[in-house]
C-alpha cells in the first residue's frame, strides 16, 4: 500500500491500480494461507476469493471494482497497452482504487486474525 501511495503523490495513476491490485492479491493469498488452503499460481482476484471459506462475507458491491482490478494485473505489464490505461486512469479513479484497496487489505486481515485466535 505504500508504494500504491508513493506513486499517487508523484501522478503515476497507473501504477496505483497495479499496486493496489498487488497489495489484494497478497493479503488474498495469506488469507487462504490461513484457511490452510493451497495458494494456487494465480492472479485473477475473484477467482482467489473464492477459494477462500469468507467469501460468503464479501461485499456485494465490490466484485466490481475487483474484476476490474484484476484486468489491471496483465494489462499494465505490458508496455504497448500502458499508454492506453494511462489515459483511463485519472487522479480520483486512482484515489478511489488506492482506497477501495485499503478497505479490502483490512476486512482480510481481520479475517486472518479471527482465524489466529
Amino acid at each position: 500500500m505504500e508504494t500504491a501511495a508513493a506513486m499517487y503523490k508523484t501522478g503515476r495513476y497507473i501504477y496505483v491500480v497495479y499496486m493496489a491490485q498487488q497489495a489484494i492479491e497478497k493479503v488474498v493469498k495469506a488469507l487462504i494461507e490461513a484457511e490452510g488452503k493451497i495458494i494456487p499460481f494465480e492472479h485473477n482476484l475473484r477467482r482467489l476469493l473464492n477459494i477462500t471459506g469468507s467469501i460468503r462475507d464479501f461485499p456485494d458491491d465490490w466484485w466490481t471494482k475487483i474484476d476490474f482490478l484484476s484486468q489491471y494485473y496483465l494489462n499494465a505489464r505490458y508496455k504497448e497497452d500502458i499508454t492506453i490505461l494511462q489515459n483511463k486512469i485519472t487522479s480520483e479513479v486512482a484515489k478511489e482504487f488506492l482506497n477501495f484497496a485499503k478497505e479490502v487489505t483490512e476486512w482480510c486481515t481481520l479475517r486472518i486474525k479471527s482465524i489466529e485466535l
